[in-house]
């Protein structure tokens, strides 16, 4: 009963703490958009050196504090299974309320996009991306400098043969469930969960430490 009494003022709090969330961000969509397509222009035929330029600049951009190296060692890259669809991506940010992310396949994969607690930006670096939602008739196409904006609460089909900078902002630990879920129905790669679980708790635990919700 007194847990019942205390429902609408735990409500009330949620409520307003969700209210003031975007005040953490510290990533512009809009910005990211406009380092990516300044990179791909400078490397236009090269996604490795593409990627470690745009994260020279990201680093540059938003503190090196905030935003990790591009690293092309295999460790540091994971698996992400997720909806049916199977790509890779390197961590360079993971707080509670955003996380900053190069993913993609060179094989191409489609599937769900899930339904989340958070804005989930897309720019894609290389390749294309299609994406379709229910009552649309023809797939919306992505290319190179384009920015796909999945607003929180929307679920999308997609379909990505290429790479892609993607920002998430939002409840960050919300969508981890959506990201491991596959391990345990289908793959089975538990190695790939560790990692996976290893690189983004240390990258919040790393990003509370320096004043970063």
């Amino acid at each position: 009963m007194r847990f019942f009494a205390l429902l609408p003022l735990l409500l009330l709090a949620l409520y307003k703490l969700d209210q003031a969330l975007p005040r953490f961000y510290i990533f512009d969509p809009q910005r990211l958009q406009e380092l990516s397509k300044a990179s791909i222009e400078r490397h236009p035929n090269n996604v490795t050196e593409l990627m470690i330029d745009l994260n020279q600049a990201l680093r540059k951009e938003y503190g090196e504090k905030h935003v990790l190296p591009f690293d092309t060692n295999p460790e540091h890259w994971v698996f992400s299974n997720h909806g049916n669809a199977m790509g890779a991506m390197i961590i360079m940010h993971a707080s509670i309320s955003e996380y900053l992310i190069f993913y993609g396949t060179p094989l191409g994969s489609e599937g769900h996009s899930g339904v989340h607690l958070a804005d989930d930006y897309f720019t894609i670096l290389s390749g294309v991306e299609r994406r379709f939602m229910p009552g649309e008739l023809e797939a919306t196409e992505y290319y190179p400098g384009d920015q796909n904006w999945l607003k929180r609460g929307e679920g999308s089909q997609y379909q990505l043969h290429g790479w892609a900078l993607e920002l998430a902002q939002g409840w960050i630990p919300s969508m981890l469930p959506f990201g491991f879920l596959d391990t345990f129905t289908s793959t089975l790669d538990l190695v790939n969960l560790w990692k996976t679980v290893y690189l983004t708790g240390k990258g919040m635990i790393g990003q509370l430490l320096v004043g970063k919700f």
